[in-house]
């Protein structure tokens, strides 16, 4: 029997008058690895911000790792990226080691201390984005890709069961971008974690991601690549030329 780690059922999101979201329900089992695309304005950040408690939906329920959300508490077994890197001060004094800790933190009782397998787990994620030799530098001497590779590993250190990215790659060279999608395959295949990861390269998150979801506003498209390479729905709504580029399934057709 398949493992929900996120139900979302009829979510509705307004601001004031304004419908952002629309009935929006959907599943994730336990090791999806989900790419979210939608136009400019679709709801894809709001669509997140919601399923982490962030904004509250208008109507509608949401159940994260079995628990409603609403009495879920064990928020260190999600490990979130944001788009911009707002949740920390760049100019604050901590090192790269330090930003990482605070997601191990955050799930410990009072005091909280980094134990041993904790300076482990950092060195593990520092490894894994490939800033070991950055650990002690100040986050604000960084680069913006550097930053962000610091906030990956913050997302990553504490082996999420639910890891939820929202335009991880923006700040990233092409190379760095591949060997960020290789980790997330890894996490995926090997640790079963799943992954939810908002995009807005259409084009090729069918080369790593196991399902799409088209958001705009409402959902256009929920499901594998396969299905989305054979709906004729989808045939309409991008035409076949974009559809088959997007599915990565095979060679598109000539033009």
């Amino acid at each position: 029997m398949s493992v929900i780690s996120l139900a979302v059922d009829q979510v509705t999101v307004k601001y004031q008058a304004n419908e952002v979201l629309s009935g929006i329900s959907f599943t994730a089992q336990a090791g999806d690895y989900i790419g979210i695309v939608g136009p400019n304005g679709s709801g894809k950040t709001t669509l997140v911000r919601t399923i982490l408690g962030l904004l509250l939906p208008t109507q509608g329920k949401i159940s994260i790792l079995g628990t409603r959300q609403s009495q879920f508490k064990e928020w260190q077994r999600i490990g979130y990226l944001p788009q911009k890197l707002t949740s920390f001060n760049p100019q604050f004094p901590a090192t790269v080691r330090e930003v990482v800790s605070f997601g191990l933190l955050a799930g410990k009782k009072f005091p909280k201390q980094i134990s041993r397998t904790d300076e482990i787990a950092i060195d593990k994620a520092l490894a894994l984005l490939e800033i070991r030799d950055i650990k002690h530098k100040l986050i604000s001497e960084l680069s913006g890709g550097q930053q962000q590779r610091a906030m990956a590993a913050r997302a990553l250190a504490g082996e999420p069961e639910l890891l939820i990215l929202d335009e991880p790659t923006t700040a990233l060279d092409p190379e760095t971008r591949e060997r960020f999608y290789a980790v997330l395959k890894e996490f995926n295949e090997k640790r079963k974690v799943t992954i939810l990861l908002i995009t807005h390269d259409i084009g090729t998150i069918g080369k790593y991601a196991a399902k799409m979801l088209y958001l705009d506003k409402k959902i256009i498209f929920f499901g594998g690549f396969d299905n989305f390479c054979a709906s004729p729905d989808i045939t309409e709504y991008f035409g076949e030329y974009a559809q088959h580029l997007i599915c990565h399934r095979h060679d598109a057709p000539k033009s």
